[in-house]
């Protein structure tokens, strides 16, 4: 039998894609703060993989 979830531990997707997307916004920062991606460099390849899970979901 499965054991119950402990309502304390459950996040909700609202609070889960809000940690992700924070995550990726500093490790983002960081690299750019570092230097070792430009801004321009970073939105193209945003762009790009945008651009690629769009392709991917119409097809």
């Amino acid at each position: 039998m499965a054991d119950k979830l402990d309502p304390k531990e459950i996040v909700s997707f609202k609070e889960l894609l809000m940690a992700n997307s924070i995550q990726v916004d500093a490790i983002a920062q960081l690299l750019i703060e570092k230097g070792i991606i430009t801004k321009e460099e970073f939105f193209a390849k945003l762009k790009q993989v945008q651009g690629e899970y769009k392709s991917n979901t119409d097809a």
